[in-house]
């Protein structure tokens, strides 16, 4: 194993900062406290895949708790030792001495604890910490644990592992160190992860996961950056550097295990029961088994779990800032149907070509909606709905912030004046402009904002959703209606595509006294929504 205690640093390359390789210290690492945090696609398991084949290739010790089997890769370039259930795994579980194990621990190839095949992980785990604690109380010699999905051994609430906490306050000393990984900051124990003081932070987009990694940043607050990064993309800060800096992974050179599989077209059929069996199909039965699930769809996945709502939700007490507060009586799953339109546009200042961009809108108010950073609605679409391309074209020739004559918009336009009148007359009576009189002379100022062009390049990556018995808000507009918009919006534009998707929303019904509401929850960055 390498000597941590040369004068000579042993550096760890995790990828690449600003101004080239980033490298960190491996006795910042292997004796302190680290976390690695970052959503579900930020690429976090695959940081810490990185970590840990720098680990292997510089022979530091080390063992890491994996709870999906997504680091028996290692084995392919390195030697480790694969404490597993699986076909193929060094060391079983089953008939283990884990104190033996962690007495030989410091001085062998680095452990992989693979724990997916347990049925009680805590339990296992905590022994074999235990006893590696009292080890290294006795050697006082650096090495590393690295814990994933941290939050199920340490959870803010429910049953924890205490040894991970003691480890945390005091493993210092004994040259033991911590690696706290997890996809929810929010759901891991407070005083374990104020502990870290080295920190990679990747995209997080969840209101409450936000909130905890705040005290890592200082200044005036989260960088604005944190929500949009791209997979592989984290700020490093604290022990590894003095200021939040950009670092981008590096490539693995071993393959990860638990890869999410790769959506493939496949044929969905109905459960018919075995072949040998004595149930008789009929023709019909037959041809329902060959269609399509109406129970599985193409949409973005939750991540928010169902039962975290009533714990993210604002609970307002009953008057003002006293007496009782709410009570979440009931939260059940939806799905928002959303529309990603694709809309063919000429774009360009010197060469000029048609392009496919995106928008998106919600398929039951026809509001035009963000989802970057959860679902956030824009409003100004939604009027145009019902419009001819023509009174489009006319309302985009008013001004908001002065008047306009029935001239000046048909000369604009190449419409004779009579029909732009007429036209501006309608728009007055649906409220989308008003008129005035002046010296005899009619003036209109439009009264609604007008989308801009839209500014997504690519569609989004969806993925098959099992509906289960989540309810699914039906879209009630038409491609029709959308496209009279987009044609007069835009000049020579034109729908190229318009794709339902679902999008995952809960809603929890709130009580106090005899008070009852309503919230809306976004299933994916956790804020509540206002549709």
């Amino acid at each position: 194993m390498a000597d941590l205690t040369d004068e000579q640093a042993v550096l760890l390359d995790i990828g690449v900062g600003p101004s080239g390789p980033f490298k960190v210290d491996a006795n910042l690492i292997v004796t302190g406290r680290t976390c690695v945090l970052g959503s579900s696609g930020s690429g976090k398991s695959y940081a810490v895949g990185v970590l840990c084949e720098e680990l292997c290739r510089n022979e530091v010790p080390f063992a890491i708790v994996d709870t999906e089997g997504e680091h028996t890769g290692l084995k392919e370039k390195f030697e480790a030792i694969w404490v597993g259930e699986e076909e193929g795994s060094d060391l079983s579980w089953g008939n283990l001495d884990l104190e033996d194990l962690a007495i030989q621990a410091p001085d062998i190839s680095p452990l992989i604890l693979d724990v997916s095949d347990l049925s009680d992980p805590k339990e296992k785990v905590a022994s074999f910490i235990g006893a590696l604690y009292r080890t290294l109380t006795e050697r006082k010699t650096p090495y590393l644990v690295v814990v994933e999905e941290a939050d199920k051994f340490v959870p803010q609430y429910g049953q924890r592992v205490p040894i991970f906490a003691e480890v945390a306050r005091r493993g210092r000393k004994r040259g033991m160190g911590i690696m706290i990984c997890s996809q929810r900051p929010s759901l891991v124990d407070k005083n374990v992860l104020s502990q870290c003081g080295n920190q990679l932070i990747g995209k997080l987009i969840i209101q409450n996961d936000l909130q905890s990694v705040a005290q890592f940043f200082p200044g005036k607050g989260l960088p604005k950056e944190l929500t949009a990064l791209k997979a592989g993309q984290f700020f490093a800060m604290g022990g590894f550097s003095p200021v939040p800096t950009m670092v981008t992974v590096k490539t693995r050179l071993t393959k990860p295990g638990g890869v999410t599989p790769a959506l493939a077209r496949r044929i969905v059929k109905r459960y018919v029961g075995p072949m040998n069996s004595n149930v008789v199909r009929t023709e019909s039965e037959v041809g329902q088994a060959q269609r399509p699930s109406e129970k599985v769809a193409l949409g973005l996945v939750p991540s928010v779990k169902l039962e975290d709502i009533p714990a993210m939700v604002r609970r307002e007490r009953s008057f003002g800032i006293f007496g009782p507060r709410e009570t979440v009586t009931g939260v059940d799953a939806q799905f928002r149907t959303l529309i990603q339109l694709g809309v063919k546009i000429r774009r360009g200042l010197l060469k000029r070509r048609f392009e496919t961009v995106y928008a998106y809108l919600d398929g039951a108010t026809g509001k035009e909606v963000s989802i970057n950073k959860g679902l956030e609605v824009i409003r100004g679409f939604e009027k145009l709905l019902g419009l001819t391309t023509l009174q489009v074209e006319v309302l985009r020739g008013t001004k908001p912030d002065s008047d306009t004559s029935a001239l000046d918009v048909a000369s604009s336009l190449g419409e004779s004046k009579s029909t732009v009148a007429r036209v501006l007359n309608l728009l007055n009576e649906k409220r989308l402009v008003r008129s005035i009189e002046v010296r005899k002379r009619k003036l209109y100022r439009r009264l609604t904002d007008l989308p801009g062009e839209p500014s997504e390049f690519a569609p989004l990556e969806l993925s098959e959703i099992d509906l289960g018995k989540a309810k699914v808000i039906q879209p009630k507009i038409s491609e029709a209606d959308v496209r009279d918009a987009v044609k007069g919006l835009w000049e020579g534009a034109d729908i190229d595509s318009f794709e339902p998707f679902l999008y995952p929303i809960y809603r929890a019904e709130l009580v106090v006294r005899r008070k009852h509401r309503q919230v809306l929850v976004d299933g994916r960055s956790g804020r509540e929504l206002k549709l």
